[in-house]
């Protein structure tokens, strides 16, 4: 039977610490400890299962799944929903942390999906990734609709006709597409166009969507965001402390939707018709979004998000 019994011996003590910190922490070679110590490497060996025994080694091993399906959870509870799903963050890289967040997302639809469903998508980077990496394992005869008006930036993440167009063909899918601005100059165009036909077939659709794709935009601005609602109009919102946006929808810290000037003139889903949505999923990465995202929470829009691990943390540090 191994002797474990507590070493008292001070110097004995002082070895095993010095050992362990040269090979867990130096990241020497138990050949490199030995000649540096002038004694073989067995004895280095029998150090480090001593260092072990004597509780001065303790090795905890992370299963990083694990870590985010807790971490999920505690959002889920926290902020009262229905699905959170948390994935690794890339410190070094924004981008790479889009992609694992859309491969998530699209991982899940294609779970969930079935067919008669509609799906509508909101447009952004990491909407655009969602779209990028879907991958179904079966077509659906479902339909994909627009939730706003188009941009008039040129990014390929803001051409929303497009990435309902590739979602569509994805699924082998009905796409149908709002040939409209999302900002256009007065109420009375915007009322004109929305009671057109075509753009009915997409609105008339937004009352009965069953999943419903979303970005968090935050104030201030990050890069790479595009000010789609023109500076004026943004820097409005600012005065009212508008922290952040789902679908040209802004709200404050608070989680208030704020009155916008250019809600008669934009075209695109309602808050109403997002909160009468069964399942709205948002995704976000990094923790400049953090505020934006706490937010977006209370305004009780959101029923499923999306995170990488250190914007789940923030947000699990915010009251």
């Amino acid at each position: 039977m191994e002797d474990k019994k507590p070493i008292h011996r001070p110097d004995l003590l002082a070895t095993l610490v010095e050992v362990a910190h040269l090979y867990y922490e130096e990241n020497l070679s138990q050949q490199e400890i030995a000649d540096r110590l002038n004694v073989s490497r067995s004895l280095i060996a029998l150090y480090l299962k001593k260092a072990r025994e004597q509780g001065i080694v303790q090795i905890t091993i992370r299963d990083p799944q694990n870590v985010f399906q807790n971490l999920a959870l505690q959002l889920q509870e926290r902020y009262h929903l229905r699905y959170a799903e948390v994935v690794s963050s890339a410190h070094l890289s924004n981008v790479l942390t889009r992609r694992a967040l859309g491969n998530a997302v699209a991982q899940y639809l294609d779970r969930v999906l079935q067919d008669g469903d509609i799906l509508g998508l909101d447009w952004g980077r990491t909407i655009m990734e969602v779209v990028n990496l879907l991958a179904p394992s079966r077509p659906r005869q479902i339909e994909i609709v627009p939730l706003l008006g188009e941009s008039s930036s040129t990014g390929s993440y803001t051409q929303l006709n497009q990435i309902v167009l590739q979602a569509a063909r994805a699924f082998n899918a009905t796409p149908y597409f709002l040939l409209v601005p999302l900002l256009v100059g007065s109420k009375a165009l915007r009322d004109a166009l929305m009671a057109d036909i075509t753009t009915q077939e997409v609105i008339s659709r937004w009352n009965r969507l069953t999943y419903a794709c979303v970005g968090i935009g935050p104030i201030p601005l990050i890069e790479g965001q595009v000010v789609y609602i023109g500076q004026e109009n943004l820097s409005e919102l600012i005065r009212q402390k508008a922290v952040g946006n789902v679908c040209a929808h802004y709200f404050d810290q608070d989680g208030h939707v704020l009155s916008q000037e250019f809600k008669d003139r934009l075209i695109g889903i309602s808050v109403e018709q997002l909160k009468g949505t069964k399942n709205v999923i948002a995704a976000a990465g990094g923790v400049e979004k953090g505020r934006a995202v706490a937010a977006a929470l209370r305004t009780g829009l959101i029923t499923h998000l999306f995170v990488d691990e250190a914007l789940a943390r923030l947000l699990l540090d915010k009251s």
